[in-house]
């Protein structure tokens, strides 16, 4: 705040102290419990968990996790209800989550994983797959940055993040992760069994992931269970079985009532889909006419009258998919619900990175990319381009010395700028936009306001390109 002296007419500005940068290994020291705890609450590697979280807040000391506690980037959205903070992205001054604690973030981002039926299926991988799992997330449509995988694999590899992924709790913690999902699954309050099968009712913005893990199940078990598609949605009020339907009911008929389906009727007498279109008379996607009689117990004659439009509810499957193997598919991506799961995500279609809205959009776009050494380039030359400095570089690629070879790949982060944790800005010089930056970012990485760097260049307006070049200069200190 500005100070005056007495006598003086001038103010003397006094600035508060630069707070010391957090390194990777104090991150990870600080971090790292939380990580693994999340890990054996839901089954996502503690591995790429700190990584992402090491990437995606350059250390810990990007803005939003040193004032919001959020260290994924997690925007608010329509459902959030917490204190805010606010910061340019995609568009100007977007509204960003601010947690109360770190641990709040990693939660939340747990969370949506968990509740994104894009992400099901990787909770079915083992949680030290971590290999898989960064395949998967750029799969599913996680991050645009199409190394994303290569980038996460890489960072955990060098910095040996999967150490974690093998970290076992103590009895007393894994008697209390125990008594937690318990608790969980005691406080459902609409367990039922129908015809012999137990079942919940889904609770308001529940996902099949969540159910499986407070059950210890698979998520392609409640698929199977439920004759569903592998990007089936979870919606309130939904019947969800924990074991397999009958193939048969104690009831004998049942009589078609406004616009029920074959789905809805075998959800409604947990019976087999397959067996019930089976014992009717009837293919997938033909649907019963209103008052038709449909046999629960025995094979029918004579097929019931069918709707003229027929609704296709799910794509069956047949038993002989379930194996541990490979098998030999029809298409390359598919619907069909393999006990496999590898076999799932290879079949589950990309998500295109120009249609991101239910994902990425949620999170500030990753910050880390591969820099692919060029014949000539110094690790000084590198640093000048992106505007960090050479001991940064060899803190984040673990390099021993400052020597590189051509067509070797270097991680670089904006977001650390430096490896001297006292160092407060950013080495100074030509700044080249690469993809998805603004020119708010540029002024982050430099400590400057968007106007000097616009008055320095020369720029009408806020807009920069891809490859752009822009004249970086630090202003001398008063």
């Amino acid at each position: 705040m500005p100070l005056l002296l007495l006598g003086q007419t001038d103010t003397i500005t006094v600035k508060p102290p630069v707070l010391p940068k957090q390194t990777v290994e104090q991150y990870i020291e600080k971090y790292s419990a939380i990580a693994v705890d999340e890990m054996y609450r839901s089954k996502i590697p503690a591995s790429i968990t700190l990584a992402q979280g090491i990437l995606e807040s350059g250390n810990g000391n990007s803005r939003l996790a040193m004032e919001a506690n959020n260290h994924f980037g997690i925007k608010c959205k329509k459902t959030w209800t917490g204190k805010t903070i606010y910061e340019d992205d995609d568009a100007p001054q977007e509204c960003f989550r601010k947690y109360e604690a770190a641990i709040d973030s990693y939660r939340d981002h747990s969370d949506f994983l968990m509740n994104n039926p894009r992400y099901a299926f990787l909770f079915d991988l083992d949680r030290t797959d971590y290999k898989e799992w960064a395949y998967g997330l750029k799969k599913a449509g996680y991050a645009t940055n199409p190394q994303y995988a290569e980038l996460l694999i890489t960072f955990i590899d060098r910095h040996k993040l999967h150490r974690f992924d093998g970290v076992k709790l103590s009895e007393e913690e894994d008697r209390e992760l125990k008594e937690d999902k318990a608790e969980i699954v005691k406080g459902h309050g609409k367990e039922f069994t129908n015809n012999g099968v137990p079942g919940v009712i889904a609770k308001a913005n529940e996902s099949f992931a969540q159910i499986a893990l407070n059950y210890d199940l698979k998520v392609y078990q409640l698929y199977r269970f439920n004759d569903l598609e592998k990007d089936a949605v979870c919606k309130e009020g939904d019947t969800v079985y924990l074991k397999s339907k009958k193939q048969k009911s104690d009831s004998s008929f049942h009589t078609v009532s406004g616009t029920e389906t074959m789905y809805w009727i075998s959800q409604r007498y947990a019976i087999r889909l397959d067996k019930l279109l089976e014992r009717n008379l009837i293919t997938l996607g033909q649907q019963p006419a209103l008052g038709e009689i449909i046999n629960l117990k025995n094979k029918r004659e004579v097929a019931p009258k069918l709707v003229t439009a027929t609704i296709i509810e799910v794509v069956m499957h047949k038993d002989t998919a379930q194996v541990s193997e490979p098998v030999k598919i029809d298409t390359t991506y598919n619907n069909k619900v393999y006990e496999n799961t590898q076999l799932n995500i290879e079949t589950s279609k990309p998500v295109e990175a120009l249609n991101l809205q239910d994902s990425t959009h949620d999170f500030k776009e990753n910050l880390s990319f591969f820099h692919t050494v060029q014949k000539g380039e110094t690790l000084y030359s590198i640093g000048k381009k992106y505007g960090i400095r050479v001991d940064a570089i060899m803190y984040l690629n673990l390099l021993p010395t400052d020597a590189i070879e051509a067509g070797q790949r270097l991680i670089i982060n904006p977001a650390i700028t430096s490896a001297d944790t006292k160092e407060a800005q950013s080495t100074p010089g030509v700044h080249i936009v690469r993809q998805g930056e603004t020119l708010f970012q540029i002024s982050r990485i430099y400590g400057l306001s968007t106007e000097d760097i616009r008055a320095t260049n020369n720029l009408e307006n806020d807009v920069v390109y891809i490859g752009q070049r822009l004249v970086i200069v630090i202003k001398a200190k008063k």
